[in-house]
């Protein structure tokens, strides 16, 4: 007489080694995936007000953003990395003509992603071509962003310029 196996041992045995050789792999995952970054050109205008005169600056700010995916964590809510070039943006000195510099390019954010965000960067800039510090000022660019939120994409953004308010 033939005694029928059951299958079952073998099949549990795959099944276990499929499960084992899954946690092999998402335990070597990297804490944080993140993606290419985009590229985002945004409207940049206003004044900042102040001595020796005000300054009346535009142009275009050049804004990195990089979705970043902690995969260390269940439930870690998705972010990007934000990166600020203000090369595009340039001054004009309300009283004498003079053309003043943005700086503070490479300026980076870390933010978690929503669908629409303000980020305020401060920056420097002084009268001339280069930023030479006894002689630098401060402005404060508000970015005002909308995200997509699969891709972390800039889909659209404005920002003004102002002077920086201290609180005191």
């Amino acid at each position: 007489m033939k005694m029928h196996r059951l299958l079952t041992t073998p099949v549990a045995l795959s099944l276990f080694v499929v499960v084992l050789s899954g946690l092999v792999l998402w335990a070597g995952t990297p804490a944080r995936a993140a993606f290419a970054p985009t590229i985002a050109l945004i409207p940049v205008s206003g004044i900042v007000s102040g001595q020796p005169e005000s300054v009346k600056f535009s142009g275009q700010a050049q804004i990195s953003s990089e979705l970043v995916l902690d995969t260390s964590k269940f439930n870690t809510p998705p972010a990007v990395i934000l990166t600020v070039d203000l090369s595009g943006v340039s001054g004009t000195g309300s009283s004498t003509g003079a053309k003043y510099t943005a700086g503070g390019n490479g300026t980076s954010v870390y933010r978690r992603l929503v669908s629409a965000d303000t980020v305020e960067i401060a920056f420097p800039f002084s009268r001339g071509g280069t930023i030479s510090m006894p002689s630098a000022r401060s402005g404060v660019a508000s970015f005002a962003l909308s995200f997509d939120l699969n891709t972390g994409a800039i889909t659209k953004g404005t920002a003004t310029v102002a002077a920086p308010s201290f609180a005191g």
